[in-house]
């Protein structure tokens, strides 16, 4: 059970009325998400305070990293007068503030924290110093635990043509492709290929020549972890103009979403596009034509 004290910590900017009911700063530019936590603008690296509480350990079990990663898992116990933690990157735009824990049962002095962590799907690859500091009110800031984070690119799936969709909170975004001939891929039309229009055939694989949205994730805010999807087209697409948009079905109570969308033709980019998807965005019909455009590219005639 999470200690529960409503508190004042420290003067500006790092002051947290955890009670107060003040207005909080999304932090949605930052590359670092605590959730639950609260967000303060500056480096955690460059906090000021100093004669604060230790962090006793920091457990942190997967050091690789991907861009877009949900979910990932940090904890540790404190020093008795620590009452909260900063947690942040080194150079990140902010950092975010969370109440400590109850103690552990073989460690009944010591306060706890557990912090899920999310990162923005645009993560350059590099290394991070994420850091920990621990907080006692009212102005003592304790010496930073490090645990160093190397990033690991996402690659997209294999095909001729891949447009990917990918986001960094819990929510239900979904693609949608519109091809060279007009055809609209999305959860509700997975298959660009119209057995209908073409010249009647055998191949039992010809289903395989349009382009198909691989996966709905996180439909209906049923979470599944992945908050990515992808039209592919497994064989060389048609020649034309191509849209992809992005349609918030639902932000699933988040208040925001960071998302990217970028397109691959025989593995080179011809285009990468960010947004945040925001709860005015989830008005749209849900079906097809729904979303809003995210980019648009031309295939050349082969």
């Amino acid at each position: 059970m999470r200690r529960k004290r409503c508190m004042l910590l420290l003067a500006c900017p790092v002051a947290l009325a955890a009670c107060g009911g003040i207005a909080s700063d999304t932090g949605l530019e930052a590359v670092l998400r605590v959730a639950g936590g609260q967000f303060y603008r500056g480096s955690i690296d460059k906090l000021a305070g100093s004669g604060g509480p230790n962090v006793v350990d920091l457990l942190n079990s997967q050091s690789v990293i991907t861009p877009g990663l949900q979910n990932k898992q940090i904890s540790g116990r404190l020093d008795p007068s620590a009452m909260a933690v900063a947690i942040g990157l080194a150079g990140d735009v902010g950092y975010w503030i969370l109440a400590t824990d109850v103690p552990d049962a073989d460690s009944p002095t010591q306060p706890t924290f557990h912090a899920s962590l999310a990162f923005s799907p645009s993560l350059p690859q590099t290394s991070y110093d994420l850091m920990v500091r621990a907080i006692s009110p009212p102005d003592a800031i304790g010496p930073a635990a490090h645990a160093a984070l190397d990033v690991q690119q996402t690659l997209p799936p294999s095909g001729a043509l891949v447009i990917s969709l990918w986001w960094d909170t819990e929510s239900d975004l979904d693609l949608h492709v519109v091809d060279a001939y007009g055809v609209e891929i999305w959860a509700g039309n997975i298959n660009s290929y119209d057995r209908y229009a073409v010249t009647p055939t055998t191949d039992a694989g010809a289903w395989n020549e349009g382009g198909i949205l691989d996966f709905d994730s996180n439909a209906g805010c049923v979470i599944d972890g992945r908050c990515n999807e992808n039209v592919v087209w497994s064989v060389g697409p048609p020649a034309g103009d191509y849209v992809a948009r992005v349609d918030t079905f639902s932000l699933c109570g988040n208040s925001a979403a960071r998302w990217t969308v970028e397109a691959f033709l025989d593995g080179t980019s011809l285009g990468r596009a960010e947004g945040e998807a925001v709860p005015s965005d989830q008005r749209f019909s849900k079906g097809q034509g729904s979303g809003l455009t995210a980019l648009s590219f031309t295939i050349p005639p082969p």
